[in-house]
């Protein structure tokens, strides 16, 4: 079982955690202790792809968030946690008990960074190593010499076996010819583990960041109804007929608002790879650019 982490604001920090790895918009840390594979996901360029922010945060088990530097990223990163119900660790440079008087976080704990990795697997001891049904969200393909379509990605529930037959979106049956996890062959893989799959079936140019492959297909959508919950510092905001950007996992998108009753009509700019319960944030271009989150209830 992997365990999943959001560092939104402190590359020193995600250094200290694990070894640099891969990067495509995300920075990886990967870190193997005992039984535990932990992997850290750092934004690699947060002033020119802010979504990777929500991306990390929503990917994430626990979001640890340093108070080495009080600024509107840590802002963004909390608000980000908040939003999204995640279980924070903050780090203790800094006293930040006045700010957390004006957000309701549900789960949070301070501690020494000498200590984090302990913490970390603390918080993730309850977390189950073979829920639901199998689902791995895809960030990234292409074709190594020999071997075929390469696709990286998380599990994020269910485990994945060498010969499995999956689905792309609902459409195309995938083969999974091989499984690496941390660059080690596995004959499977489980909730939260990093997964390299060779696979037979597509081709990388056919796959893009945030589809998705599951055991019972689901085609992508471009439209459902949602709850929203607004930022406790964008209350006053008017959401509807104005655009946002929707980040879910690996999944970003423009998309607009409009009202029904006590709910949200969401229109997507194009086919996404979204899966009713999941959760998302909206993003704008001004500050603070986190805005709102919610989750969807009924795919159109």
């Amino acid at each position: 079982m992997g365990i999943v982490i959001a560092i939104p604001n402190d590359g020193s920090l995600a250094s200290e955690i694990g070894k640099k790895g891969s990067q495509n918009g995300i920075t990886y840390y990967d870190r193997k202790m005992g039984g535990e594979d932990i992997v850290a996901l750092l934004p690699s360029d947060v002033a020119g792809k802010f979504y990777a922010l929500g991306e990390a945060v929503s990917l994430a088990d626990v979001v640890v968030i340093s108070t080495a530097n009080i600024d509107s990223l840590f802002g963004e990163s909390v608000i980000a946690a908040y939003l999204l119900e995640k279980k924070v660790i903050f780090t203790d440079e800094n006293d930040i008990s006045g700010i957390l008087k004006s957000i309701a976080l549900k789960e949070y704990l301070f501690c020494n960074r000498k200590m984090i990795i302990e913490k970390i697997i603390s918080a993730c001891a309850e977390k189950k190593a073979d829920a639901g049904e199998l689902r791995i969200d895809l960030d990234k393909a292409f074709p190594v010499k020999g071997i075929g379509t390469v696709l990286l990605g998380f599990v994020r529930s269910g485990k994945v076996k060498v010969h499995d037959t999956l689905q792309l979106n609902g459409g195309k049956e995938i083969l999974v010819r091989s499984i690496q996890v941390h660059d080690s062959d596995t004959q499977e893989a489980k909730i939260g583990d990093r997964v390299g799959l060779a696979i037979k079936g597509a081709d990388h140019n056919e796959i893009e960041k945030g589809d998705i492959l599951s055991s019972k297909g689901m085609p992508k959508t471009d439209s459902f109804t949602s709850d929203i919950y607004m930022s406790p510092l964008c209350k006053e905001v008017d959401i509807e007929n104005a655009g946002y950007t929707l980040v879910s996992g690996f999944s970003v998108v423009n998309c607009r608002i409009t009202r029904e009753k006590d709910l949200f009509q969401i229109k997507l700019e194009r086919p996404t790879a979204l899966l009713e319960s999941d959760r998302f944030v909206l993003i704008r271009e001004k500050s603070p650019r986190i805005l709102a989150s919610g989750k969807i209830l009924k795919r159109q």
